[in-house]
């Protein structure tokens, strides 16, 4: 990761590296490599997400603004401010930027960005510990992503329903009137893709 290995740089030239109110702040006790300067200021977003983890609502805010931000940026954002792997932060931050694909409702595909921004907040560690995979989680069916339930990994599968535990079998879910649910993993047909890869519903 560039940002980690330019604050240690940094410290290793003498140079202390701060953020005060989103600024990057540099001092240094002497004159600092111009290079490293240069590479400091041509990364300074990066070194301050580092620097200063944002709050999930930071992230999720980055990645559902597509604003002039490419997609690796947003990306960057969310796997080292949520701490996911970077699979899932790239798929998190393009499903968050695409348009409801077909078979979903513009309402129905935010509840279900919704759930991916809560898996990856609150889960992702847990859920990667235990074994579960890219498909595992954001899976669907690519021709009939809404209507093939052999194929949807769990994210699909939450509309309506929070998690409250995950294990190396599946996940324990609660409905909106209080019942509890155990989605089990299950191997998912050769077919099954990850629901970053849909089209939209033009």
């Amino acid at each position: 990761m560039i940002a980690q290995r330019l604050i240690e740089d940094a410290r290793a030239a003498g140079i202390s590296i701060e953020v005060e109110d989103g600024d990057l702040i540099v001092e240094a006790d002497r004159d600092p490599p111009a290079a490293l300067l240069a590479e400091l200021r041509q990364h300074k977003a990066e070194l301050i997400a580092v620097l200063v983890p944002p709050t999930r609502e930071t992230v999720l805010t980055a990645a559902a603004d597509p604003g002039p931000d490419d997609l690796n940026e947003r990306a960057a954002i969310i796997e080292h401010g949520v701490g996911v792997h970077r699979a899932w932060a790239e798929g998190y931050a393009a499903l968050s930027s695409m348009c409801a694909p077909s078979g979903f409702s513009p309402e129905r595909w935010s509840r279900i960005v919704d759930a991916a921004g809560i898996v990856i907040d609150r889960y992702a560690a847990v859920a990667i510990e235990c074994g579960w995979s890219d498909l595992d989680v954001f899976g669907c069916d690519p021709d009939r992503p809404d209507a093939r339930f052999d194929c949807m990994g769990l994210v699909l599968l939450l509309d309506r329903c929070e998690i409250i535990g995950i294990d190396e079998e599946g996940a324990d879910l609660v409905t909106e009137t209080g019942t509890r649910q155990r989605y089990r993993r299950r191997p998912l047909p050769v077919q099954t893709v990850c629901l970053w890869v849909l089209g939209c519903d033009d």
